[in-house]
């Protein structure tokens, strides 16, 4: 084997093989071109696919959009409605303030003045007896027949009198303050 090379080519029954005839020939370029012609029309269904996904997903891009700015609408309404809402119920309240105040107001005049006539009517007898106290003690210091220490203690009497009677008014003074405040 000094040549290297091999042999003519033969095929399964060991007969010679020979070239692909014309007819051959055209049907492998058929076949290439056939397939082709597949890929291509693949690779165009794939891009019409992608592009109907597209078209799909856009019109669901826009169907969603609307669908929240519907619920957006809608709570933007339920918002404004709240709000009139609660005006409304401020305008009423402050309405029921007003007039609660004023008979509030009526009431604590009505009451002051009648605590000023009942502490009117109450301080009276006091004051007719200070004044009697009073026109007692401008006698005794009239009559200057009686001794010193008489006198002495007739105007420390007196002065305690005075001085119980004025404890008297400022406590009668408190308990129609008091009461006054408790209404």
């Amino acid at each position: 084997m000094a040549d290297d090379k091999p042999g003519p080519g033969v095929d399964a029954l060991g007969r010679p093989v020979v070239d692909p005839t014309e007819n051959v020939k055209e049907l492998v370029d058929a076949a290439i071109k056939r397939l082709d012609d597949l890929r291509e029309m693949g690779e165009a269904h794939t891009r019409e696919l992608a592009d109907l996904r597209a078209s799909y997903d856009r019109e669901l891009r826009k169907a969603e959009s609307n669908r929240i700015d519907a619920i957006r609408a809608v709570d933007v309404g339920a918002v404004n409605r709240a709000a009139e809402v609660a005006a409304t119920q401020a305008a009423v309240l402050a309405g029921q303030v007003s007039a609660t105040a004023e008979a509030v107001r009526t009431q604590v005049a009505a009451t002051a003045s009648a605590a000023g006539a009942a502490l009117a009517a109450a301080l009276e007898p006091i004051i007719k007896d200070i004044q009697d106290l009073r026109k007692a003690q401008y006698e005794a210091q009239g009559v200057k027949t009686q001794s010193v220490e008489t006198t002495t203690r007739q105007q420390f009497s007196t002065g305690n009198l005075l001085a119980l009677a004025g404890l008297a008014v400022v406590a009668l003074i408190g308990v129609v303050n008091i009461a006054m405040n408790m209404r």
